[in-house]
């Protein structure tokens, strides 16, 4: 009789554990369930380098592993929501037991987030996790009470298999990559005009750039005649899973409703295409209409609807 190997978890211990992570995502987009994946290295890289130099990793991420694969991990946003995901091609007993466990840590976490004199700030007082419709995660969060919040994000697709022509750029913008490190700072402002108010910062996107899946050729921008940065989108590039995702998109306000965000998009498509990927994804917050008309002007297709759901921490 075979003796089932033991499912171990740990926390997060070093960078190196990020690329552990986003290995299974290649995988998945690798395996035969593509596109229908919830996210790419692309996310966890940005994830790392909006935290900052001083967030307690440890904390936040936890991985788990059998026989030294890892096989899920779980990544909470303070105080109680949580990101995860589990490998594609587990049995479906060895998948319950990893969802199971991941959930457990989250309750765990909240438990612990409790008020003290030198901490006064309140508990969570319900955890969260998305889900996606008719994913396997929707099933597991349903049949234990988990009931729909409020937030749903649209996740868009589009297959590179057609030759795009390249747009056409508005008069007295420049289409161009970054340079390199000289190019932050102006990048970083337009990104905090887009996303006002935002916490992104020039030491943040250092961090950003030294990511294994950025490349300054990547990052893509369209330059007002003044110097200063219109637009932007950001490329980011899975050649192992064949699959590129924008995050972020954005148009400075004082740039808007000139049709940049569709040039840039479209531009970034070429890029991802060049690279020789397969397949494109973004992700919009279902209540913009803006960004959801935008994909949509870009060529994307709705793939799936991801939702947040939610639960009491028990106390």
């Amino acid at each position: 009789m075979t003796t089932p190997l033991p499912l171990t978890s740990r926390p997060w211990r070093q960078a190196a554990d990020v690329a552990a992570m986003t290995a299974i995502l290649s995988e998945a987009w690798a395996g035969p369930r593509r596109p229908l994946v919830s996210s790419t290295p692309g996310d966890l890289e940005w994830w790392t380098a909006s935290g900052g130099p001083d967030v307690d990793w440890a904390s936040r991420i936890r991985i788990w592993e059998l026989a030294g694969a890892v096989v899920g991990w779980g990544w909470i946003n303070p105080p109680a929501s949580l990101d995860w995901f589990v490998a594609h091609g587990l049995t479906d007993t060895l998948e319950e037991a990893v969802r199971v466990d991941i959930l457990a840590w989250l309750a765990d976490v909240a438990r612990q987030d409790r008020p003290t004199p030198a901490a006064p700030a309140a508990p969570a007082t319900q955890l969260t996790a998305w889900a996606a419709d008719g994913w396997p995660e929707q099933g597991f969060l349903v049949a234990r009470g988990w009931t729909v919040g409020d937030t749903l994000l649209t996740q868009y697709h589009q297959e590179l298999d057609l030759e795009l022509d390249p747009p056409r750029v508005p008069d007295g913008y420049v289409l161009r990559s970054l340079r390199g490190r000289d190019d932050i700072p102006a990048r970083v402002e337009a990104h905090r005009a887009a996303f006002a108010p935002s916490k992104l910062t020039v030491e943040k996107y250092e961090i950003l750039v030294a990511q294994p899946h950025y490349a300054y050729e990547r990052d893509i921008v369209l330059e007002a005649g003044d110097g200063t940065i219109a637009a932007f989108a950001m490329c980011w590039a899975d050649p192992v899973g064949s699959v590129g995702e924008f995050e972020p998109v954005g148009v400075h306000p004082d740039h808007q409703r000139r049709g940049l965000g569709r040039v840039i998009m479209r531009h970034g498509l070429r890029v991802m295409r060049a690279a020789g990927l397969r397949d494109a994804v973004v992700f919009s917050d279902r209540s913009n209409a803006a960004s959801e008309a935008l994909y949509r002007s870009a060529g994307f297709d709705e793939l799936a609807i991801h939702r947040q759901y939610v639960t009491p921490t028990g106390g």
